[in-house]
């Protein structure tokens, strides 16, 4: 049986996360977005994210698509393997 994904307000993403998303947009199509991860330059047009901070209390800034998920990936699996604790448990 698949598993049913809430909607994405439920996982954190309202409106609040769409604002910030539409004034990131604004710099990534003005061509002066770099990434918060890498802090190489993210060209317009290029896939990105919204990378926000660990406890999700605000944003970083826009972040490479490839970025921001693999930094993603990799806590996840720190967090799976006990290596890191995490304060929350994330609700999918």
């Amino acid at each position: 049986m698949a598993r049913k994904l809430a909607k994405t307000t439920a996982r954190g993403y309202g409106a609040e996360h769409k604002a910030a998303r539409q004034r990131m947009q604004r710099m990534v199509d003005a061509g002066q977005a770099v990434c918060s991860i890498c802090s190489g330059h993210i060209n317009p047009g290029e896939p990105w994210d919204a990378d926000h901070t660990d406890d999700r209390t605000g944003y970083r800034g826009p972040a490479h698509m490839r970025c921001n998920r693999r930094a993603g990936a990799i806590k996840g699996n720190r967090i799976r393997r006990g290596l890191i604790a995490t304060p929350r448990r994330w609700k999918l």
